[in-house]
């Protein structure tokens, strides 16, 4: 089937009755292009090249039954010579080629929308979701197919992998919930092959969307947005309690620790790392989310840190911040270990995600913030991405690159935030040529040497 023969959903809908997920800048948009040389407002930095992709929730027909399963589409900026490009294309998965409906998902691990996130590791570019095998892409963005590690990869893969910057593994989790193991940790090795999978005990299913590494530990949040189907697939349970588990990189399930912490909730995780005896780790935490079921997103997450001590299994929690805001990143080079800067989207608290105009650069030693504000109501920013200098410049050397959509004029902007300037006016500003829909999650991928 190709796009031509799939019956349209109206861009950027108005109808009052339709979801929100098909509304607005949620909603999907049809073309697919490929534009070269856009306008460059100001002058992109000449030591900036490579490709920053991102992924998201686009339906090409049917009304999808939660925003989390619009067919993916992946979005890529090719800059090099102070120049950019665009590039957008339809993961061609199952959910592409026709509507697949919850359960025959969840049988099938090929049956993925591929719509969360996309990394580079061992030559391969994937696209990711968290409840199905990876989707393996070209490097101009078409599909090639899904892959399970010539068959060695069994469960779902996460939509958060962590590539360890001094091992170049690449170390991830499964969960599912129809079945026991509810949750399985995978390792993949620099070349990229599969080289452990260990199945991990818990209690109950429940969704795991990330996770954490130290240059030593796997770290998994076992919190209670738990399986229920009756509530649309999950919801939060704050009597299942909550606990993080701490595994050796390469050990087994017996050697997993377990750590009590509050109920609460962690879609993404902002970095870990090991200190003496203690393990810091950083996330965005909320009260509770999906408290009403899995269409109810009202709950906002703030900055928080857990401190693990490891020789007295006590538990320090810290909230760093009371603004919302959530899909954090940090300087990838420094993923696993200690990392000065992170850098947070402003949420607005809303029955749906409603993102703000700021983002925000916390100096995570000193305890102080900056912000950087590119409007008013009518602007929403996206996930902020570090991209670096060079690959030996130091931790905040390098540059913000930041998607913001503006409603009152329906365009999409790519900035450049020099990020030791990080409150200052963007050295370079690019207008795509359609809007960009609000998603999930991208990456920066310097030019190989």
């Amino acid at each position: 089937m190709t796009l031509s023969e799939i019956q349209p959903v109206a861009d950027h809908a108005t109808d009052t009755e339709t979801v929100w997920w098909m509304r607005n800048n949620f909603g999907p948009i049809r073309d697919e292009l490929t534009v070269e040389g856009l306008e460059v407002r100001g002058t992109i930095p000449p030591e900036l090249r490579g490709s920053y992709i991102r992924n998201g929730f686009n339906p090409p027909a049917a009304v999808p039954f939660h925003w989390f399963f619009g067919a993916g589409m992946v979005h890529g900026f090719e800059i090099a010579d102070g120049k950019v490009s665009y590039r957008n294309r339809y993961v061609r998965t199952p959910f592409f080629e026709s509507e697949v409906d919850l359960l025959t998902a969840m049988r099938d691990l090929r049956s993925s929308p591929a719509n969360t996130n996309i990394v580079r590791h061992a030559g391969r570019l994937l696209a990711l979701e968290e409840a199905h095998l990876p989707w393996e892409l070209s490097a101009d963005l078409s599909t090639i197919d899904s892959l399970d590690f010539d068959g060695a990869l069994t469960t779902p893969m996460t939509a958060h992998p962590k590539i360890c910057p001094v091992t170049g593994e690449l170390l991830f989790f499964g969960y599912q919930f129809l079945k026991a193991p509810y949750l399985t940790y995978h390792r993949v090795d620099a070349s990229g092959n599969l080289v452990q999978s260990e199945a991990i005990d818990i209690p109950r299913p429940i969704m795991m969307h990330d996770f954490t590494i130290t240059e030593h530990y796997a770290i998994f949040f076992d919190l209670p947005i738990v399986f229920a189907l009756e509530h649309g697939g999950f919801k939060f349970d704050r009597e299942a309690g909550g606990r993080i588990g701490v595994m050796p990189r390469a050990g087994t399930n017996a050697d997993v620790r377990w750590y009590d912490v509050d109920p609460c909730t962690v879609f993404h995780s902002v970095n870990s790392y090991e200190s003496g005896d203690d393990i810091i780790v950083q996330v965005c935490r909320g009260e509770s989310i999906m408290e009403g079921g899995m269409d109810d997103l009202s709950g906002h997450s703030v900055l928080w840190q857990w401190t693990l001590n490891t020789v007295t299994g006590a538990v320090l929690e810290t909230q760093l911040d009371d603004r919302p805001g959530d899909f954090p990143r940090i300087d990838d080079r420094r993923v696993g270990l200690p990392a000065r800067y992170g850098y947070v989207a402003s949420l607005r608290p809303g029955v749906s995600p409603d993102f703000g105009a700021e983002i925000y650069k916390y100096d995570l030693e000193a305890g102080t913030s900056q912000v950087h504000t590119f409007g008013g109501a009518e602007t929403h920013v996206f996930e902020p991405v570090f991209a670096p200098k060079r690959p030996d410049s130091a931790e905040d050397e390098g540059w913000m690159l930041v998607l913001t959509h503006n409603d009152s004029t329906n365009t999409t902007t790519l900035n450049v935030l020099d990020a030791q300037d990080f409150e200052g006016v963007a050295v370079a500003e690019v207008d795509l040529p359609q809007r960009v829909p609000f998603g999930a999650h991208g990456n920066w991928m310097p030019t190989l040497a």
